[in-house]
């Protein structure tokens, strides 16, 4: 596990571009349903991003792009193996210097204890907002991994529902924030109608 020193992002934050974004989908073999899995995990997330930054919070919104976009960056490596693709992702990135960003994603599927309404917090719960690559709510989402990975396992199965009930909590702090101007159906019901959810540039 390679680790970096996390900062937090800044103007200054060293981030991908788009186009290195792509090279890395490349390099490794990103397989294209999890491309599309990235597209739309990143285009909700950027929807948050908006809102929170409507309701003063001061993000960057290219952390949050590249952050989507690179989380499951190396996921079609690890298929069919025990080992975590969200460690490795992120070991890759801090390899090339992208430390906050290899935070972002080692911390994608669970949240570091303490964590903090910021990038982190909007990647990973948008990711947990999407499966494959449609807009869901949290309980449509947690039942298909439950059907898929916990109905022979009781303990993964007791790991699966801590799991949603933290996700529950973090989406309680998100909108929260937001003043409830929004709300967690706003966002399906949004990308529903195709022409709100802006797109990652």
């Amino acid at each position: 596990m390679v680790e970096g020193k996390y900062q937090g992002f800044s103007d200054d934050t060293p981030l991908p571009d788009m186009a290195q974004a792509m090279q890395l989908w490349d390099a490794y073999a990103m397989l294209d349903n999890i491309r599309r899995h990235s597209e739309v995990v990143c285009a909700v997330a950027l929807l948050l991003t908006d809102w929170l930054m409507d309701a003063g919070y001061e993000l960057n919104r290219r952390a949050v792009e590249m952050g989507a976009l690179l989380h499951d960056l190396a996921k079609t490596q690890c298929l069919g193996s025990r080992r975590r693709h969200d460690d490795e992702g992120a070991d890759i990135l801090a390899e090339l210097g992208y430390d906050s960003l290899a935070f972002l994603v080692r911390h994608h599927v669970v949240l570091p204890p303490g964590a903090a309404l910021d990038e982190t917090m909007i990647v990973n719960y948008a990711d947990k907002r999407v499966n494959h690559d449609q807009v869901v709510n949290l309980n449509q989402r947690f039942a298909y991994i439950a059907s898929r990975y916990g109905l022979e396992d009781p303990e993964r199965l007791e790991r699966i529902e801590e799991g949603r009930q933290r996700a529950v909590e973090v989406e309680r702090v998100i909108f929260s924030s937001m003043f409830h101007m929004h709300t967690p159906d706003e966002v399906l019901r949004r990308w529903r109608e195709k022409n709100c959810i802006r797109e990652c540039q």
